[in-house]
């Protein structure tokens, strides 16, 4: 197993995901049993395993938005209760919200993702605003829709949908990203594109968690695998010195991850 029991990230800082005997329970079954997990500061991780597996569940309830009835989970160190630095994470749901109201263009929602390192209560200065509009334009860049920005969010094919979700995430420029089946209803082209994007967040030193059902193209980013099976960890993997993964069963210590 991953030593996830451990409090601290390599040289004393707390790693930026950690979860001790997670434990999910729903309608009376356990949908994560008894999981341990540490993602270190630049980690590339994916979260494989078959539909049903608990995959969305553990990423939830790594960020506190599905409560552990047993176990603990923590985000910089903190409880996702106590978490406040809300700016260094970045999360990239299933599928775009559905609100009332006057839809939001595609630059609104993106735009969105940068209220997180906004003050409440400080005016926002020019220089701020202009940090901002920067930042959307480069996410929207990054995920090929800068010519849809005028566009509603919700006329949008599901696959752009999910590229609005990730800019949104990208706006904000936080350390850590953490990504609910990205390439779910992506094509190939756009499933490039995400591999290009990631890759510049993995040069830059980010921590990005990915569930997936298939890498793709984004297979040669990944740095360690976890897969979740029945709620459990099954097995985990980490990418050697010559490139290639080397994995084991969850509990045994020849090739697990660190």
């Amino acid at each position: 197993m991953t030593d996830g029991v451990t409090a601290t990230d390599r040289g004393g800082a707390a790693p930026p995901f950690a979860m001790t005997g997670g434990v999910v329970r729903r309608d009376g079954r356990e949908v994560l049993s008894g999981v341990d997990l540490r993602v270190g500061a630049g980690d590339v991780l994916a979260v494989l395993g078959p539909n049903g597996a608990g995959k969305s569940t553990l990423v939830k309830a790594l960020l506190g938005l599905v409560p552990l009835a047993a176990g603990r989970t923590e985000i910089y160190g903190e409880p996702p209760a106590r978490f406040r630095d809300w700016r260094r994470v970045g999360y990239v749901p299933q599928r775009l919200p559905m609100g009332g109201g006057v839809p939001s263009t595609v630059r609104e929602v993106v735009a969105s993702g940068r209220i997180a390192r906004r003050s409440r209560w400080l005016p926002a200065l020019v220089t701020d605003r202009a940090a901002d509009r920067a930042a959307v334009d480069s996410a929207l860049e990054a995920v090929g829709l800068a010519d849809r920005a005028r566009d509603s969010a919700h006329l949008l094919s599901g696959g752009q949908q999910q590229r609005v979700l990730i800019a949104r995430a990208l706006a904000g420029e936080p350390d850590a990203f953490v990504m609910d089946e990205p390439t779910a209803g992506v094509d190939a082209a756009s499933q490039a594109a995400l591999a290009a994007t990631l890759r510049g967040l993995a040069e830059a030193g980010r921590t990005v968690v990915l569930v997936a059902h298939e890498l793709g193209p984004m297979e040669p980013l990944i740095t360690r695998t976890v897969e979740l099976e029945h709620g459990r960890v099954a097995r985990e993997g980490a990418r050697n010195m010559t490139g290639g993964m080397t994995g084991s069963a969850a509990g045994s210590t020849a090739g697990s991850a660190a």
